[in-house]
């Protein structure tokens, strides 16, 4: 089939994500018998990998091909795709650039041989542009108080607020939506998760863990606990897809850090920002902090000092941004 192969540049990663979605969701409705092949370019095994997804299936399959990560393509893959890509022998392709520190010059040549499709950062009116649209989207239109109510509760990660707009048009009758309704449904139903507020943490998002944080508090005085065990149950999933085997599938990687396979993508993105050094000082504050909540804390005399409300607050703020800024 000949196609062409397409650079997605990926620096707002959910639209782009977005993106490889929808337009494999196209390519099924069009191929019913087809197949997606996804390749990480950072895995030892690439090559073998994509060599293996463009070779002809015994049956004729047709391959939906995403090789993921491409700028940290090893040389071999730099050169398979530099000088050995041709439109008729090769499946269709999309292949994602997420970093712009490496390998800049092999995928630029790459740009300049393939059509390319940009997803940048968003900023400032965009998010509330972002908002406006997802709502219209799903046939319901919000108002800009809601707007930015709903920004300040959840903040600027477009995963967050896509996911958190899907459910309040489900559970929200107002058309529009209006900042009185977002607060009596926030007030009423909404409690931010532990695992969203841990999410920004090692997404190394120190404002928007601590909006969330707060935000929850609101809804929950005693969630501390919570967080931290969700904290401390990332680390492990962190530390176990850092040392999984080469060439497992999302879902061997998810059965091995205990997690669904969809969140495989989340701790690989959270786990390039981390050093190893730098987990287990967080699994050390961690374990201190969850033992303050619990019993008290101890002062420099060696005494246990149960901690007020105030005090336990306090903790918490300091903890979530202490660990999502610790020294890289």
């Amino acid at each position: 089939m000949p196609v062409s192969l397409t650079v997605v540049v990926a620096g707002e990663e959910f639209l782009a994500d977005r993106h490889l979605q929808d337009a494999w969701h196209e390519f099924f409705k069009q191929n019913p018998d087809a197949e997606r092949r996804l390749v990480d370019a950072a895995a030892d095994n690439a090559f073998g990998e994509l060599s293996d997804a463009i070779s002809p299936g015994l049956f004729g399959e047709v391959v939906f091909l995403i090789v993921d990560n491409i700028e940290l393509a090893a040389d071999e893959v730099q050169q398979f795709f530099l000088n050995s890509w041709s439109k008729e022998d090769m499946p269709l392709t999309l292949v994602v650039q997420r970093s712009f520190v490496k390998g800049r010059g092999f995928v630029d040549k790459l740009k300049k041989q393939h059509e390319t499709i940009s997803f940048e950062k968003i900023k400032g009116k965009a998010f509330s542009d972002f908002i406006q649209a997802e709502c219209k989207g799903l046939k319901r239109k919000i108002d800009a108080e809601a707007v930015t109510l709903l920004r300040n509760a959840i903040g600027d990660d477009l995963r967050q607020l896509s996911a958190a707009i899907s459910q309040i048009v489900v559970d929200v009758e107002d058309n529009p939506i209006t900042a009185k309704s977002l607060s009596v449904y926030f007030e009423g139903f909404a409690v931010v998760p532990p695992y969203q507020i841990v999410d920004f943490v090692f997404a190394r998002k120190p404002l928007e863990a601590l909006l969330a944080l707060r935000w929850a508090l609101e809804s929950d005085p005693n969630i501390g606990p919570a967080i931290i065990a969700t904290a401390m149950n990332s680390i492990r999933s962190l530390v176990a897809i850092a040392n999984s085997p080469a060439g497992l599938s999302e879902g061997e990687i998810a059965g091995l850090a205990s997690v669904p396979v969809w969140k495989v993508r989340t701790l690989r993105e959270q786990l390039r920002k981390w050093r190893a050094s730098e987990l287990a000082d967080a699994s050390l504050l961690l374990t201190y902090v969850d033992a303050s909540l619990k019993a008290g804390a101890v002062d420099e005399l060696g005494r246990i000092l149960v901690l007020d409300p105030v005090q336990r607050v306090a903790l918490l703020e300091k903890t979530v941004i202490e660990i999502a800024t610790l020294s890289r």
